[in-house]
């Protein structure tokens, strides 16, 4: 086993003796807590980006110089911006800049394209959109629809700057330009309660729905985290999963911010590359989602698997199957928790007591019950969906951002509703069955059928379709389309596929396409997507993969 035999002990020790700074609720708002770190300890790397480490001092006051820039650019309280970049540190000087003037952080898949993209920036009433130039192609395609910008803010992370779009009726300048203004602290009045961020759905059987969190919300998350996963100043978190997706926001930025631990931070995850990444950096925590265990498991086996510094991983979806023999190659514990951008790591497993398969139980200050059709609570092993509910004010989502009937939806019976079915055990560990919803995840990412199934029967040839997902072999799900064209109407997979590239992400483009006379229909003439999904992949499916096709990220 090496020499990190020991790493548990030693990290139980430290946990036992050490306390994280809580802060009183007044002073819970994300760029205050910054500022005071940064006053305390302002040398402490609280962010590795590769070769670029970042100080509490320097985060600090790049996020004051960010604040002032989008100050003088007009922004005030509340007002919303849109972040379309990668990771790396420019992300967190806008976010917390934003948040430091009281505005609202809206971040965005970087993978959208077409009237997706443009949803997303317009129904959030964004004024301002900072994005990285290697999205300008997809950014210019819609820009005559982006009528709520007043700025676009563009990130050359090359350097060059050389030429700046013009879009009608939009002001287009370099991020260098933003971020050249003082790093004084603004003045501004920002409470805990004020939304710091709206994260977007994905999307189920309507469009993407922007949830509001709040700053105390955000605390929320984050605190838990650190307690869950019993983090200390000791531990390096790394994360190879987006910015923009709120695993990444809560999970890995906040803690290591609250814990005074340190959080190395890569593009994306690679399975060639995280236990190398992980050793350089003395990593004791990584996120996963599901996908990611089998991926890793897949990886030839070498001599020094168990000789790693990680104690734990945090994430969902773990197979259940594949959890001890991944706990017992990579000699590191699997942390499952349930929940979702509404209401956040509901469910955890308990880190002293956790059984394999189990997304955990209700540790969090969160009321968790399975219900039925009528929200009626249904027996230990009887299927229901998940319902919550926060036992602390100030916490879960306000609801979503102009979508009033959503909201209403959402808090039915005052519960969230969150459209997955689960099961319990006669013990109160929850087990996830299904998704009651029509949303898909692949590899991490969720994926609106209904979104999908919009862009395929734009197409002239389409008559109708439907989407669902079929089991992967790397774990979650794929996408599967079966597709009825209209009569006399020709279209091959391959021209579909070109037809979708460049109006959705890549990750939501079918991998297996049917085509056939008709769907499978209620007498209502409502399609019955449980046939569909239950068939799998029939020998009609074509294969996008088999076929060689790659996909433009």
């Amino acid at each position: 086993m090496g020499q990190w035999d020991d790493k548990f002990e030693r990290a139980q020790k430290k946990w036992e003796s050490w306390h994280m700074h809580d802060y009183p609720q007044q002073e819970r708002v994300l760029s205050s807590i910054i500022e005071d770190k940064a006053r305390h300890m302002p040398d402490h790397v609280v962010f590795q980006f590769r070769d670029d480490p970042l100080t509490f001092g320097d985060l600090n006051e790049q996020i004051n110089k960010a604040a002032n820039g989008f100050r003088a650019l007009g922004i005030q309280k509340d007002d919303k911006v849109a972040i379309m970049l990668p990771n790396c540190p420019e992300f967190l000087y806008v976010w917390f800049g934003l948040n430091k003037i009281g505005a609202i952080e809206v971040p965005i898949n970087v993978a959208l394209k077409g009237n997706g993209l443009t949803y997303q920036i317009v129904q959030s009433d964004s004024v301002i959109l900072v994005a990285d130039t290697e999205y300008l192609d997809r950014l210019g395609n819609v820009s005559e629809d982006l009528n709520t910008l007043r700025h676009a803010v563009f990130l050359d992370r090359g350097g060059n700057e050389s030429k700046l779009p013009a879009w009608h009726g939009i002001e287009s300048l370099w991020f260098s330009s933003l971020m050249d203004h003082p790093s004084t602290t603004p003045t501004a009045e920002v409470g805990f309660s004020d939304i710091a961020s709206i994260l977007y759905t994905s999307g189920t059987t309507g469009v993407s729905k922007g949830v509001m969190l709040s700053h105390h919300y955000w605390y929320d998350v984050w605190s838990d985290a650190v307690n869950y996963a019993r983090y200390t100043e000791d531990d390096v978190l790394y994360s190879g999963l987006p910015f923009f997706h709120g695993n990444a926001q809560g999970i890995t930025i906040g803690p290591a911010i609250l814990a005074d631990a340190k959080a190395v931070i890569v593009k994306r995850f690679s399975a060639g590359s995280l236990w190398d990444d992980c050793r350089r950096w003395n990593c004791t925590e990584a996120n996963y989602i599901g996908g990611i265990i089998p991926i890793l498991l897949k990886k030839p086996p070498q001599d020094d698997d168990s000789d790693n510094p990680l104690r734990v991983m945090v994430g969902a979806a773990a197979p259940v199957d594949t959890w001890d023999e991944f706990e017992s190659r990579f000699n590191t514990k699997l942390l499952e928790v349930y929940g979702m951008t509404e209401c956040y790591c509901c469910l955890v497993n308990p880190y002293d007591e956790p059984r394999p398969g189990s997304c955990g139980k209700p540790i969090t200050g969160w009321d968790v019950k399975l219900v039925d059709d009528n929200d009626n609570e249904v027996l230990a092993g009887v299927t229901g969906e998940f319902i919550a509910r926060p036992r602390r004010m100030f916490v879960g989502t306000t609801g979503y951002y102009k979508q009033a009937e959503a909201t209403v939806d959402l808090f039915k019976n005052f519960w969230m509703h969150t459209g997955d079915l689960g099961r319990t055990d006669g013990d109160g560990y929850f087990y996830f069955v299904d998704r009651k919803k029509q949303a898909l995840r692949r590899r991490g990412e969720n994926i609106s059928s209904f979104e999908v199934e919009a862009v395929i029967n734009a197409n002239e040839a389409v008559l109708e379709s439907c989407v669902v997902g079929v089991p992967s072999d790397v774990g979650e799900e794929d996408v599967k389309t079966v597709v009825v064209l209209q009569k006399g109407a020709t279209l091959t997979e391959a021209e579909l596929i070109e037809w979708c590239e460049p109006r959705m992400a890549y990750f939501a483009i079918p991998r297996y396409i049917a085509f056939r006379s008709d769907l499978p229909k209620t007498p209502s003439e409502r399609v019955e997507k449980y046939k569909l999904k239950a068939e799998g992949v029939t020998d009609d499916c074509w294969d996008r993969e088999e076929a060689g096709i790659v996909l433009k990220r």
